[in-house]
C-alpha cells in the first residue's frame, strides 16, 4: 500500500510525521502535525506514566475523526489507518493553508496548553487543565473553529 496523502502532507505541505510504540499496549501510533512539537506533545502524553494525565489526553485526541492521530497493531496498520482517515476528509483541505490545518493546529496547541508546565525539576507543580472533547466530525469542527475565532475577536 502506498501512503500518498501522508507523503503529500509531509513532502509538499511541510507537515511533520511520527510513529512510535504505545506505552499502554495500544500498538503503534502514527501522527501528523503542522509542526514537529504538535506531534511531540501527543507522543509525550501517550507515554506519560500517570493515568490521570494520559487517559484524558488520549480521550481528547481520539474524540475527533479528522485529527491526524491514530493507532494500529503494527506500523503498517497505523499508517494505513492514518491514510484512510485522511481519505475521509475533503481532499482540498489537505493543504498548508486550509481550515483543516487551522483545526489541527488549534486542537494540538490546546492540548499542549492544557498540559504545559505540569512538572518542574521532576516534580508535579499542577494538574492538567480539563479539555472538552473535540468536535467529532470535520464539519462540526469547522463550526467550532469559527465560533472560537468570533469569541477571540470579541475579546479584543
Amino acid at each position: 500500500m502506498t501512503f500518498e496523502l501522508i507523503d503529500k502532507l509531509v513532502t509538499e505541505e511541510g507537515y511533520a510525521f511520527q510513529s512510535w510504540q504505545d506505552h499502554y499496549g495500544k500498538g503503534v501510533w502514527a501522527a501528523l502535525g503542522f509542526w514537529q512539537d504538535h506531534v511531540d506533545i501527543v507522543r509525550d502524553l501517550s507515554w506519560n506514566s500517570e493515568d490521570q494525565i494520559v487517559f484524558p489526553a488520549m480521550d481528547y485526541v481520539f474524540s475527533a475523526n479528522w485529527l491526524p492521530v491514530v493507532t494500529g497493531r503494527t506500523f503498517t496498520e497505523a499508517a494505513q489507518n492514518l491514510e484512510e482517515r485522511l481519505r475521509l476528509l475533503p481532499q482540498g483541505q489537505l493543504t498548508r493553508y486550509s481550515e483543516w490545518t487551522k483545526l489541527v493546529c488549534k486542537a494540538l496547541l490546546d492540548l499542549r496548553e492544557a498540559h504545559s508546565g505540569l512538572y518542574r525539576n521532576g516534580e508535579r507543580i499542577k494538574w492538567p487543565e480539563p479539555l472538552d472533547d473535540l468536535p467529532e466530525t470535520f464539519e462540526a469542527a469547522v463550526e467550532w473553529l469559527a465560533a472560537s475565532e468570533r469569541a477571540w475577536v470579541g475579546e479584543l
